[in-house]
C-alpha cells in the first residue's frame, strides 16, 4: 500500500463523524451558509478515495446525488469537500441543491480502498464477489465505465449475477458484458459513514446487520 495512502483501518467513528459534517459543510459554504466548526484528525490529511451520497429525509429515502473518486489524486479530506460539491451541484440527473433542501438532506460519506481487478476465469467471476462487502467497477476501454457502492446490491437484495449484470448496465453496456474478456471487472471495499437524520448524529452503517435482518 501507499504510504501516505490512508487505510479503513485508521478510520473510527469520530473520524467518520469529521467525514459527514466536512462533506456537509462543504454544501452549506456552496450556498453561502455558515458552516459548524470543526477540528479535524490530521489522519484525513492521507490521500484516499471516497464518495458522498445525499438522500431525501422521505419515506423511501430517495437519491438526491451521489458522486465520488476512485483514485487517490488528493487527501480524503479535500476528496470528500469535493464529492460533496459534486454530489449536491454536479450530479447530472437531478437540478443543483438549494438552500431550501439543505436541511432535509441525509449525508453519506463511503470511504473505500483501492480498486483490485477480478482475475480468473469469466464464469467464475460471480463466485468471487462478497455480497454486503464489494462495491464493482466494470470497464470497457477508455469509454465505457460503471460503478456501484457496496451497500447498492444490499438495498436491492440482489446476488451477485445481479450485481455484476447492474454494474455492467451502469457503464453504458449489455447486461452480460462481464462474460466478455475485453471487459475489466474490479472490486473494492468502503466503510459508510451516514447521518440517522439530516445535521443529525452519525453512525456506521453495517451491511451484515441489514442482510441479516
Amino acid at each position: 500500500m501507499e504510504k501516505n495512502l490512508i487505510s479503513l483501518e485508521d478510520l473510527t467513528l469520530d473520524i467518520g463523524t469529521q467525514l459527514v459534517k466536512l462533506a456537509r459543510n462543504s454544501i452549506k459554504r456552496k450556498l453561502g451558509l455558515t458552516a459548524s466548526e470543526l477540528t479535524l484528525d490530521p489522519v484525513l490529511e492521507k490521500k484516499g478515495m471516497a464518495f458522498v451520497t445525499l438522500e431525501k429525509n422521505d419515506t423511501f429515502r430517495s437519491l438526491r446525488g451521489c458522486i465520488g473518486y476512485v483514485q487517490a489524486v488528493s487527501s480524503l479530506k479535500d476528496v470528500v469537500e469535493r464529492a460533496a460539491e459534486a454530489a449536491a451541484f454536479s450530479d447530472p440527473r437531478f437540478p443543483p441543491l438549494s438552500r431550501d433542501e439543505i436541511d432535509d438532506i441525509i449525508v453519506e460519506v463511503t470511504v473505500l480502498t483501492s480498486p483490485k481487478e477480478i482475475i480468473g476465469d469469466r464464469e467464475s467471476l460471480p463466485s468471487q464477489i462478497e455480497i454486503g462487502v464489494d462495491g464493482l467497477i466494470v470497464e470497457k476501454g477508455i469509454l465505457y465505465s460503471g460503478l456501484l457502492l457496496p451497500q447498492v446490491p444490499v438495498e436491492y437484495n440482489w446476488d451477485q449475477e445481479t450485481f455484476l449484470a447492474e454494474t455492467c448496465i451502469k457503464a453504458s453496456l449489455e447486461p452480460d458484458c462481464w462474460l466478455d474478456t475485453q471487459v475489466k471487472v474490479k472490486k473494492f471495499s468502503g466503510r459508510i459513514f451516514k447521518e440517522v437524520n439530516p445535521n443529525g448524529a452519525v453512525y456506521e452503517v453495517n451491511l451484515n446487520n441489514i442482510i441479516k435482518s
